[in-house]
């Protein structure tokens, strides 16, 4: 641009005025552009002055921004180790406190422990849905009545019932206890999520009343509801706004869906209306005391599917801290429904085996644990957290209503082996549990003649050598009676009481059992038989005394019938075993040759089962008074007794006609069916080498 007004100056001019005005005017801005101003001093002073500031600004910046970042992390850390402190309070509490457990922590450690072998060692859950029980017959009742004086399966179920009026004080003790922790919203997400949820189980509850109640009939509370449901937006407060009033509002809502439920003259329509309308209207969203309440009066109701949508409410749509009457009223929902497989899950959850809820008590991840060595230190202890998938889960805290509750389940659901090794850990560790319990273990065990709980209980009295009479002898001569008879029972099932005490090597050998040990075990129950004698205590009832004296008395056959009885439900057992593991391994995750083979094997098997059975029903009829026309006679519609004239004779006759009434059996095989046709493993490879050649 320069060299274009140097040019443009340089140009030729006519000498008029315009054009030397134009060409001066180009000859000076070319002179004024050719020269660079320096710049002053000032302005070299101001431009570093302004260089310096803005750099220390930046650099400032980014320290503070650094800063906040570790504020922020000591801040999360300070608020996860004070959460760490609360929940440590329970177990740290003093002697005397309130919030000391009734069980010490070694005690709790032996349960948990316990219980976590009997869910990986469970059975099968087609097994635990069909046990294997003893022969349904009027012989062996009268025989268990008549000897060891069983009381009948009604009376044992009668027994086990829940007693709902201890659970419902149960909750409202929880209730009144303010020593125990809650878990509540502190933002508006979490409020925004309770309040979601807490509506979602209320629309639950409406869309299954309509399925219970389908009587004709105006229901005001139930459609007041349903519109209030549709229309409204639910939205709660927090409680931390005012904990009192907060407190004082859970109470009465509680109050009032009690006497709602225990009212006997509204229909489930009315009732439930009146529910889900006080769920609503109330200022807070239902906590951990408000779902113990409802859970419990819905099971004491019959109302077993809206126990069942709040139960699935807690474990997988809310995060509310459990009461220690939480468990004991879901494990009492599992058995009353007689849901087994979420029976074993809540004792997984209890124990810190599942991965997937846990028991909602407290978790923390892998990484967290990873960063924080005070988390580090409280995932160390393996006595109170168990490490599962990719969580660390804190235990529930076992309680003796716990304990009492999980042993009836496990009786409900004929787990006597599992029931009877949960009851010795209780009467090694010295945890107290009420007669009650002691007599419904031992009596479903001997009523049920189930021979490996028999043999688990034995063992463990025989292990347990002081504990016991502390455990199980209360002092009361009617009650010792009974539970003496209980053990005697249990002995003659196993095969392990004979006269004069004297049981073969080869015997305890087979039921691993120290001679010296069930030598100790038999002095001891004659110890307190003498002394309860000396005392001259009556005796419960008659058959008691006869169980606890008819063993000197020698072999007797009907414990022996029962004897085999027993290790015949236990062939079943084994049988079904094998059966569950059989289907097992027909499953696609094994290879085809391996599932090819597999099932030829449990084929074959069938077959000869079915052809053994065959022949001993051919066999049984054919020793029939009036003999059997044979296998083709029975496939072609023959009467048994029906025989032709001719060949009739007359009675006692010598000769042909009087062999009539004895004729022999047609004993040709048929033709083998569909299902009886062997089919070799080559023939299966080739319609497999087929089919793929075909794809």
């Amino acid at each position: 641009m320069q060299a274009l007004w140097s040019r443009a100056g340089q140009s030729h001019r006519c000498g008029c005025r315009p054009c030397n005005i134009a060409l001066a005017a180009a000859r000076r801005r070319a002179a004024t552009a050719a020269r660079r101003r320096k710049p002053t001093f000032a302005e070299l002073f101001t431009a570093c002055y302004s260089s310096v500031f803005a750099t220390a600004a930046v650099v400032d910046a980014i320290r503070k921004e650094d800063r906040r970042r570790d504020l922020d992390r000591l801040l999360e850390e300070a608020r996860r180790d004070l959460s760490d402190l609360q929940d440590r309070e329970p177990f740290a509490a003093p002697e005397g406190d309130a919030r000391t457990p009734d069980l010490s922590i070694q005690q709790m450690d032996a349960l948990w422990r316990c219980l976590k072998t009997i869910y990986k060692t469970r059975p099968y859950m087609k097994e635990i849905h069909k046990p294997a029980t003893v022969t349904a017959s009027q012989l062996f009742a009268s025989l268990r009545s008549e000897r060891y004086g069983c009381p009948s399966e009604e009376t044992l179920r009668a027994a086990s019932r829940t007693d709902y009026e201890e659970l419902e004080k149960a909750v409202l003790a929880d209730e009144s206890d303010e020593t125990l922790l809650s878990r509540e919203a502190l933002n508006k997400v979490q409020l925004l999520r309770e309040s979601t949820s807490v509506k979602h189980l209320v629309n639950k509850f409406l869309a299954r009343t309509l399925k219970v109640d389908k009587q004709p009939g105006t229901t005001p509370s139930f459609e007041e509801a349903c519109i209030l449901a549709k229309t409204s937006q639910t939205t709660y407060t927090f409680r931390s706004i005012d904990s009192e009033w907060a407190k004082r509002n859970t109470v009465l809502l509680n109050r009032q869906l009690r006497s709602i439920m225990n009212n006997p003259d509204l229909r489930v329509k009315e009732k439930m209306g009146r529910v889900c309308y006080n769920l609503l209207i109330s200022a807070h969203a239902a906590d951990m005391h408000t779902y113990n309440t409802l859970i419990v009066a819905f099971d004491k109701a019959g109302l077993h599917g809206f126990a069942d949508a709040l139960v699935h409410s807690f474990f997988h749509e809310r995060l509310l801290r459990p009461t220690p009457s939480t468990f004991v009223a879901i494990l009492n929902h599992y058995k009353v429904t007689r849901n087994h497989g979420r029976f074993l899950y809540a004792l997984a959850c209890i124990t810190g085996v599942d991965c997937r809820t846990g028991g909602k008590l407290r978790r923390r991840h892998v990484e967290d644990v990873e960063r924080s060595p005070m988390l580090l230190d409280w995932a160390l202890d393996v006595r109170l957290r168990t490490l599962s998938g990719s969580w660390v889960w804190e235990h529930v805290p076992p309680t003796r209503a716990l304990v009492e509750e999980a042993i009836y389940g496990l009786l409900h659901f004929k787990l006597f082996e599992q029931a009877a090794s949960f009851f010795l850990t209780c009467v090694r560790w010295g945890v107290g549990l009420s007669t009650k319990v002691v007599k419904q273990v031992l009596d479903e065990c001997v009523v049920a003649m189930d021979w490996k709980g028999a043999l688990q209980l034995i063992r463990g009295l025989m292990t347990c050598k002081k504990q016991w009479k502390v455990m199980l002898l209360t002092g009361d001569g009617a009650t010792d009676w009974y539970l003496i008879s209980r053990i005697y029972a249990l002995l003659d099932l196993c095969g392990l009481r004979s006269p004069g005490g004297r049981v073969s090597a080869a015997c305890l050998a087979n039921l691993d059992i120290s001679g010296s040990e069930l030598g100790g075990l038999m002095e001891a129950l004659e110890e307190q038989v003498s002394e309860l004698d000396r005392m001259c205590l009556p005796a419960a009832d008659a058959p008691a005394t006869k169980a606890v004296k008819g063993g000197q008395e020698g072999a007797c056959p009907k414990t022996r019938l029962m004897q085999i009885e027993s290790v015949w439900k236990d062939y079943v057992y084994v049988r079904k075993t094998t059966s569950s593991i059989e289907s097992k391994l027909l499953k696609p995750d094994f290879s085809i040759e391996f599932r090819t083979s597999m099932a030829l094997h449990i084929g074959n098997a069938a077959v000869q089962r079915a052809i053994q059975l065959r022949q001993e029903t051919e066999q049984l009829v054919g020793t029939a008074t009036f003999q059997s026309p044979g296998w083709q006679g029975f496939r072609q519609g023959a009467a048994v007794g029906s025989v032709p004239k001719r060949k009739r004779g007359s009675v006692g006759s010598t000769g042909e006609g009087s062999e009539a009434w004895k004729l022999q059996p047609d004993m040709t095989k048929p033709k083998p069916r569909m299902h009886e046709v062997e089919v070799s493993p080559a023939s299966i490879s080739e319609v497999l080498t087929r089919q793929r050649a075909r794809a």
